[in-house]
């Protein structure tokens, strides 16, 4: 997965030229989204600079949000959009608007033009949304039509035949022992009387593989696979040892589905249900009995449902979730604990080429089981902060290359932990973790 992340960068820096070919033979993209807008004649814009440069776009969404981001319509000698009975080009500022309606040809927000009132009432008695004009629709348009958190999912599900992949690589170091709430440095921590062994460091790295497609207009398929290699630093002998065990391989797969309960016309406020499956494809080794993080897969099925609600307003986006794991018990009578899960994010869009946010997530999990029997050093609460950037760095072959990064800390960590005989087990908290993630994002051609 490493050589497929590097050919994924190497390609998204040497395709500019592949694209400026295409457009040259008279094969347009749109400039925002980057899908070929012979694809979507129906819905299709065009933007007049002053200067006489000409840009095109697959809808009325992707037209406006050029608008907005060159300070207004004054920055254009022309702007037009395609009558959806007629598919002829007429004046962006005389055509009426159906916004919101069953029917998503483009990009969301779905942004319909009609050229006579009567014909875009007509629309909405059979189709649902509401009837705008253009100053209205301009108003109204946010710089993306969506955003994706990080650690989270969003209530905003992408149009049928929408498609994306990521490749990325992750960090992650936890090097403070933590016993409840409290957190003690891991070399005075196994200095204390009769203490003589302890953690000193826990450090994951991995390779990530993310798909997403929008199966209808309602409901997503996504899933999440990676390749990992876990490290722990165990203090032996009062720390005068320091061994060093590892863990690489498949981690299990996640397969989610997230269906859109309600949505209002002006693709402000979303609620959608979350459904989820983990598919056992880690390896489980009952040799890392004593050291669960080590395990690269429960060895048995986890089954998650929960809520999403995403909120738009202006260039600002909230997304909220709430969520509860339960997992099964493994044929070595080995049981993870179960997870509740809730999350927030703040995303800030100054424009439809990048978006900053903040990320506030944590996890409930119940102890581990082994023969029916609690794991006392294992469970608790975990909640951490994480600050996302993501940037577009090219438009080609139909859709746009993202590059995301994010990183974060620790919150608040209570962890559980017992007594074995003189000795304290612990867990492993604090430290930092982070990500880089290449992501193509495209719309299959409507038939």
């Amino acid at each position: 997965m490493k050589r497929a992340l590097i050919f994924l960068v190497s390609l998204c820096l040497l395709l500019p030229h592949a694209a400026l070919g295409e457009d040259s033979e008279g094969r347009h993209s749109c400039q925002v989204c980057g899908m070929y807008t012979d694809h979507y004649a129906a819905t299709a814009a065009e933007l007049v600079h002053r200067d006489g440069r000409r840009a095109h776009t697959c809808g009325v969404a992707c037209m406006l949000r050029i608008v907005q981001d060159q300070g207004g319509p004054g920055a254009f000698s022309a702007l037009s959009v395609h009558d959806w009975r007629r598919s002829a080009l007429m004046p962006a500022a005389q055509a009426v608007y159906v916004i919101g309606s069953r029917v998503i040809p483009d990009m969301i927000p779905n942004i319909i033009a009609f050229e006579s009132p009567e014909e875009a009432r007509a629309f909405r008695e059979q189709e649902g949304g509401d009837v705008i004009d253009f100053t209205q629709a301009l108003n109204i348009i946010s710089p993306m039509g969506m955003t994706n958190p990080t650690r989270i999912k969003p209530a905003v599900l992408p149009p049928r035949g929408a498609f994306g992949v990521g490749l990325g690589y992750m960090k992650m170091v936890m090097d403070d022992v933590q016993i409840g709430s409290d957190s003690e440095d891991p070399e005075d921590f196994v200095r204390r009387p009769m203490q003589m062994m302890g953690p000193r460091k826990m450090e994951s790295r991995g390779e990530m593989l993310m798909l997403n497609y929008g199966l209808t207009d309602h409901l997503t398929l996504s899933l999440n696979a990676a390749y990992l290699e876990k490290e722990m630093e165990m203090f032996q002998m009062g720390g005068a040892v320091t061994r060093k065990t590892r863990h690489s391989g498949l981690a299990d797969t996640e397969v989610t589905l997230r269906y859109n309960l309600w949505k209002d016309s002006y693709y402000r406020n979303f609620f959608s249900l979350l459904g989820g499956v983990t598919v056992p494809t880690g390896d489980f080794d009952r040799a890392f009995l004593s050291m669960p993080g080590l395990q690269l897969g429960i060895d048995a099925f986890g089954f998650t449902g929960g809520l999403l609600y995403s909120h738009r307003h202006g260039h600002l986006w909230f997304h909220f979730l709430t969520s509860y794991t339960a997992k099964l018990e493994n044929d070595d009578d080995y049981r993870f604990g179960d997870a509740a899960r809730i999350g927030a994010a703040l995303h800030y869009t100054p424009s439809y080429n990048l978006m900053l946010g903040l990320e506030v997530d944590g996890v409930d999990r119940g102890k581990n089981e082994l023969n029916g029997s609690k794991i006392g050093n294992t469970g608790g609460f975990r909640s951490a902060l994480t600050a996302i950037a993501e940037w577009r760095l090219l438009t080609a072959l139909g859709g746009n290359f993202n590059l995301r990064l994010s990183g974060g800390i620790p919150l608040h960590e209570d962890l559980n932990h017992d007594r074995m005989g003189s000795m304290e087990r612990v867990q492993l908290g604090g430290g930092y973790f982070g990500s880089v993630m290449v992501n193509f994002k495209r719309r299959l051609a409507p038939h």
